[in-house]
């Protein structure tokens, strides 16, 4: 088997990191308006810091994907639709447990692909499922011919989605997005000798104005070009970090999606997003930043202890299926 790079592996963690923060703050606390940004009001511009740094986290994700290419098996199919039931069950017990009884939606628990509440899982679902023709037709095309394609897909992705709002992709959460990430990831790879040529550096600054332009227009749509330049900067940034094998950042980012897939469950996102406004009404700035810190911490770390019980488990089930 391949060895995973490391650097890239640590991506992977921090895109996760991003993504759970994203929800801490603007899913919850909602993001501020221009009014309120523009008087420097310090109780609105932590949000708007945070949330400008963190929303590159779901494009990075997929990025990842389209830099190495998505091998498409019935086997990492099973692996992960078993992923996504785990969670879902994990969730149901919870609520059975604390009813005292039988809870109602357990069918619902089982279509994780067609009744969730998780936008990211069915779209790459069906990235998935595309993958095989998309990789087929890439490497197919020659740099000219790949770069048009690029260009044509910036045009519907951005300039009829993002700019005009169009019924494509006005906002990014959806599979065209994915496929327009998985392009720009496979892109990368491509033309990796002509990107490696700049410095680290370069990228950092590039993703550090544009979190700053981010910010100032209060646009967190992730086909906004801002959004997908940052995104595309600090990939670059892990990118030119020299390829090392670390087996504890390996033995976290293989279990980062289930931080997605927990948190975000209905039933914990609900406990989770009342307890942090119940932090933020009853503590002071200090108060709530570090009780808030540990929250985010513990769970980010539970998640990835529970994805080591569900490994194994997956596993045997995977073996026991024809």
């Amino acid at each position: 088997m391949k060895q995973r790079n490391s650097a890239i592996e640590m991506l992977r963690i921090l895109s996760m990191m991003m993504v759970l923060m994203v929800h801490f703050v603007g899913a919850t606390f909602g993001l501020p308006t221009r009014e309120q940004l523009y008087a420097l009001d310090s109780g609105v511009l932590w949000k708007d810091v945070l949330e400008s740094l963190s929303i590159v986290g779901v494009n990075c994700f997929v990025l990842i994907s389209g830099y190495y290419g998505i091998k498409a098996t019935r086997r990492r199919l099973l692996d992960f639709t078993l992923w996504c039931l785990f969670a879902s069950l994990l969730a149901y017990a919870c609520r059975c447990v604390e009813a005292g009884c039988l809870a109602d939606g357990f069918v619902g628990a089982l279509l994780v692909y067609s009744k969730t509440d998780l936008w990211f899982v069915p779209a790459y679902l069906a990235l998935f499922l595309l993958s095989p023709l998309l990789n087929a037709g890439l490497e197919r095309l020659d740099g000219r011919r790949l770069h048009l394609m690029l260009l044509a897909l910036i045009f519907i992705n951005v300039y009829l989605g993002w700019f005009h709002k169009g019924g494509i992709n006005p906002t990014g959460y959806n599979v065209m997005q994915m496929v327009f990430l998985y392009v720009i990831g496979h892109c990368l790879h491509r033309n990796l000798p002509l990107l490696q040529a700049f410095p680290l550096w370069v990228y950092l600054c590039v993703y550090l104005l544009s979190t700053v332009a981010i910010g100032l227009a209060l646009d967190f749509a992730y086909n906004n070009p801002f959004v997908l330049l940052s995104a595309v900067a600090l990939f670059m940034v892990f990118v030119k970090i020299p390829a090392f094998s670390s087996p504890a950042v390996n033995w976290v980012s293989v279990s980062v999606f289930m931080v997605y897939l927990l948190h975000k469950t209905p039933y914990f996102w609900i406990k989770l997003r009342n307890s942090l406004i119940g932090l933020y009404e009853d503590y002071d700035t200090f108060g709530f930043l570090w009780r808030s810190l540990a929250l985010y911490v513990a769970i980010f770390v539970v998640c990835i202890l529970v994805d080591k019980v569900r490994m194994p488990v997956c596993r045997w089930i995977a073996s026991q299926l024809p």
